[in-house]
């Protein structure tokens, strides 16, 4: 059929329309969970009028597994539209445990009051964005106009001013200049002169997944712990009778996790993003895994479980060796999920009557783990570090025994300028954040052919 050249033109232009509208829709969503939170807004929709403009999404998958849909936010390049022949490395970064998951009655009963918390506190997935502020170090140090230490420097401070205008940084938190000194002065490139050349990381994807408070692993039964939730939907509202009474007292709840298999779920999610989801053509199958507290427990035992899988990973302040976590009394008023990962959790019993599966244990620990693969010197894939501060012994002492057998010396980060006393906080991740993107930036460009790097 013979079509008019002004006819051609016409549909042409209609298809742009329509795919730059298409492009609008995409990366400019609001958060399903927290619509009128001015962070996510800022990052998930940004406005013309925002110096720094952040491809970030949040996307939902049901997982077969936990029987739940699951959301996660993912994290592109700046020239993702643009240069649509690229492909990236995947990295990975889990949250820790999330405290307000436990607690008094009237917080855990409502679902009003569930998704207050949640909008509030941003745990889960939502802290390596909105605590450690990921999206914006990364954009900052893939930035090729920063050439020295001393642009990253000031661009990450233009950035988090920025960002503070939005409602991105708490009251209690260092301003955006500390904050960036934090990042490169005190930490990325320390006591050196910060007119040195700088060198922007790999261009990369980053995911963060919800990992609940399942310590990214199978629960050693096979069981839930929670009570059937009503609720399907990846935002964490439940309902009465969902909630888990936990300890002898009859107002200490848990809120509903799927707790299960979530070192499956994590490999489901793996295999979801690189074969089902929009962004699968566009991923390079070289990836790394790094996470915090119990995300850094996650990221180093499962990437020493399945090294085929992951080029590096890394851990801050993780529990790098979880058979010191004896103490039952502890566990059971703080962390009891870990109980029943583990062992047995029986609620409204004294703790002696929970119980531990050594075996279990040993199979998921991180050192065990690392010994049983034969490495014995710190290798260039993998990197830890933890406080002086930490507050918990379970986390130093676990620390210190995953370097004495690696003879790697100390990997503990004394306290400094801005980086919350080097204790158990977000500030202190945050201050470590570039050192982690450097590490698996390098990691990605070892692997990779000249013609995949960007």
């Amino acid at each position: 059929m013979k079509v008019s050249r002004g006819y051609g033109f016409f549909w042409i232009g209609f298809c742009a329309l329509v795919l730059l509208a298409g492009s609008i829709v995409a990366f400019g969503a609001q958060h399903p969970c927290c619509p009128e939170d001015p962070e996510l807004s800022y990052l998930l929709s940004p406005k013309p009028s925002q110096k720094y403009q952040y491809r970030v999404r949040y996307e939902t998958f049901f997982s077969t597994l936990l029987d739940k849909e699951k959301g996660f936010f993912i994290i592109l390049p700046e020239d993702f539209s643009k240069n649509p022949n690229a492909r990236y490395p995947v990295l990975f970064l889990l949250h820790g445990y999330n405290f307000h998951r436990t607690g008094l009655w009237w917080k855990t009963y409502l679902p009003e009051k569930a998704r207050r918390v949640l909008c509030e506190m941003k745990e889960e997935e939502y802290h390596w964005l909105l605590h450690e502020d990921i999206a914006v170090i990364v954009y900052g140090m893939m930035d090729a106009k920063n050439r020295t230490y001393r642009d990253l420097e000031k661009s990450l401070g233009e950035r988090f001013q920025e960002l503070s205008q939005y409602g991105g940084l708490s009251k209690g938190d260092y301003t955006p200049k500390e904050i960036a000194q934090s990042i490169v002065s005190h930490n990325l490139h320390p006591q050196r002169n910060l007119n040195d050349p700088f060198h922007p990381i790999q261009k990369m994807v980053i995911v963060l997944p919800d990992g609940d408070n399942g310590f990214y692993t199978d629960e050693n039964e096979g069981k839930r712990l929670f009570p059937e939730t009503k609720s399907r939907k990846a935002c964490d509202d439940f309902h009465q009778g969902d909630a888990l009474n936990y300890s002898l007292f009859p107002f200490f709840y848990m809120k509903p996790g799927a707790l299960g298999k979530h070192e499956s779920y994590f490999l489901e999610l793996l295999q979801y993003i690189e074969s089902q989801s929009p962004y699968r053509e566009r991923l390079l199958r070289k990836r790394g895994l790094g996470g915090i507290s119990m995300g850094g427990f996650g990221a180093i035992k499962l990437g020493l479980k399945y090294p085929h899988f992951f080029q590096s990973m890394s851990s801050q302040s993780g529990l790098l060796d979880i058979e010191l976590l004896q103490d039952k009394w502890m566990l059971k008023m703080i962390m009891p999920e870990f109980l029943e990962v583990f062992g047995r959790l029986e609620p409204s019993r004294l703790p002696s009557s929970s119980s531990f599966d050594l075996k279990h244990i040993q199979a998921n620990n991180p050192l065990a783990l690392i010994k049983k693969r034969g490495v014995n010197q710190l290798p260039d894939w993998l990197y830890f570090d933890y406080g002086s501060k930490e507050g918990f012994d379970g986390i130093t002492g676990g620390n210190i025994n995953f370097e004495k057998f690696l003879r790697g010396g100390s990997h503990q980060i004394p306290m400094q300028p801005f980086n919350g006393k080097s204790g158990h906080n977000y500030q202190f991740w945050r201050s470590r954040s570039g050192n982690i993107l450097q590490h698996h930036s390098d990691a990605f460009q070892k692997v990779l052919a000249p013609a995949h790097r960007q």
